[in-house]
């Protein structure tokens, strides 16, 4: 059985991505020395990295997701593809986002668009930071479910109940790598189930993903690209990826991010 103090570390790590020594030490109440030797350990396990004053959780432990951390990478590339998969949405279309960084970055630009003229759409998700952004301006119906808090989500039986019951004219998912063959990849079971419902149940899927997910790759497929309609990325795409990519069914719209820079100074 882990150490109740491991459990409660890895779980604050998860939601933040980072910890200080000062943090871990109040956290747990114990002493800096107790707190280097509990470093020391999940260090040598390959659950965290030794930082300057601190830890974070291992880039290498793909188990270890945590929303904070993925948020923080690639913001430029994930605003640009969100600015242009809004431009996908039509008066009055019912969509179901997914809990991606991504996709988040999508919903703000959705409320963008709303400063600027109407949109009258329905939204559904089991993201609890898409509520968050989006309630104030949109109807949004939150799936149940069990709470991830390193994901920010909302999983499980329950979820995907709920889920199978809407049809949407358009879902919006983002993913976590690329198998280098065919399939979208995620790091859990959880995940990959709720995509794959969200995909059979709606008219259209847009996956929203930053040319680095085409480099990882995590343990569990739930898609096949060839199933789906549009695929939104960045100019920064491997022209390798993009070629083979190019060879699917699937629309492949990549993003100038040298032109967005400019236009976004």
């Amino acid at each position: 059985m882990k150490d109740w103090r491991e459990q409660e570390l890895m779980n604050q790590l998860r939601i933040k991505g980072k910890l200080e020594l000062g943090e871990v030490v109040e956290l747990l109440q114990v002493s800096e020395s107790t707190a280097r030797r509990l470093f020391s350990r999940l260090e040598e396990e390959g659950k965290i990295i030794r930082v300057y004053g601190g830890i974070q959780l291992s880039a290498k432990n793909p188990a270890e997701y945590s929303f904070e951390r993925v948020a923080q990478n690639n913001i430029e590339e994930k605003r640009a593809i969100a600015a242009a998969a809004v431009g996908l949405l039509r008066d009055g279309d019912t969509i179901f986002c997914d809990s991606g960084t991504t996709v988040l970055c999508f919903c703000m630009e959705i409320v963008r668009r709303i400063h600027e003229r109407p949109l009258n759409i329905q939204v559904f998700t089991n993201s609890l930071a898409i509520l968050e952004v989006l309630s104030p301006y949109l109807p949004v119906v939150m799936l149940g479910g069990e709470y991830r808090p390193h994901r920010k989500d909302f999983s499980g039986y329950l979820a995907e109940i709920a889920l199978s019951r809407i049809h949407t004219d358009r879902c919006f998912i983002g993913t976590d790598g690329y198998d280098g063959k065919k399939y979208l990849t995620t790091t859990d079971f959880d995940t990959a189930r709720l995509a794959e419902i969200a995909i059979s149940n709606s008219d259209m899927t847009v996956i929203l993903c930053d040319s680095s997910k085409f480099a990882e790759c995590e343990p569990i497929g739930y898609a096949e690209i060839g199933c789906v309609d549009l695929l939104v990325t960045d100019s920064g795409l491997d022209p390798v990826i993009r070629g083979q990519l190019e060879g699917f069914p699937s629309r492949l719209m990549c993003v100038d991010m040298e032109k967005w820079r400019k236009e976004n100074p």
